[in-house]
C-alpha cells in the first residue's frame, strides 16, 4: 500500500467531509443522532453506517445503495467480517478511523480504470459502548489519465485539528 500526499476527494467526498466537520463540536465527534439523511441528500445513495460493537466486531447497521451495487447484496445486520473480510478499506479503515478519531480515505482499484472511493468517519461513541463510523462508498471510472493502479489510504488525524477553524479552511 502506497501513502498518499493528499487526498484525491470527489464533490460528494468533498461535500461529506464538510458536513462532518461542522457537526464535531466542542472537541467531540459528531453523534450519531446528527447525521441527517436530509442534510447528505447528495451522496445519500453511498452512505452506510457501520457500529462497531464491545466486542470488537463490526456490524453494518445502514447500508447504502452504491453500497450493494459493490458487494453485491444487502449487508445490513450482517457482520463486516463476513461480508468484506478484514483488509482495507473495510476493517483496516474503520479501525484507523476508530483509534485516531478522524477521517480516514482513500481509493482501491476494482478493475481496469474503475476504482472504489471511500471514506470512514468516525461518530462519537454511543452510551452502550458501541463505535459508530459513517461510512462513504462509491465506484468511479476514471479516464486513461486518472488510472490508480495501488491501493491507497490517507488518515487525517495529524492533517488537521477538528473544531470550527477546520471547518472554514475546508470551505
Amino acid at each position: 500500500m502506497e501513502r498518499m500526499k493528499s487526498p484525491n476527494l470527489s464533490k460528494d467526498q468533498s461535500g461529506l467531509l464538510k458536513f462532518w466537520i461542522s457537526k464535531c463540536q466542542n472537541g467531540h465527534l459528531p453523534l450519531r443522532r446528527d447525521v441527517s439523511p436530509a442534510e447528505l441528500v447528495f451522496c445519500l445513495s453511498s452512505i452506510s453506517i457501520v457500529e462497531r460493537r464491545s466486542c470488537g466486531t463490526d456490524v453494518f447497521r445502514l447500508t447504502a445503495s452504491s453500497l450493494r451495487d459493490i458487494l453485491g447484496e444487502e449487508c445490513r445486520g450482517q457482520l463486516l467480517e463476513n461480508v468484506c473480510g478484514r483488509t482495507l478499506p473495510w476493517y483496516d479503515g474503520i479501525n484507523k478511523a476508530i483509534e485516531s478519531r478522524s477521517p480516514v480515505l482513500g481509493e482501491t482499484p476494482v478493475g481496469h480504470l474503475r476504482v472504489h472511493k471511500w471514506m470512514r468517519l468516525p461518530l462519537e461513541p454511543l452510551e452502550n459502548g458501541r463505535q459508530p463510523v459513517l461510512c462513504y462508498d462509491r465506484v468511479a471510472t476514471l479516464d486513461r489519465k486518472e488510472e490508480v493502479l495501488r491501493e491507497a489510504m490517507f488518515v487525517t488525524a495529524n492533517a488537521f485539528r477538528v473544531d470550527r477553524e477546520l471547518a472554514h479552511s475546508v470551505a
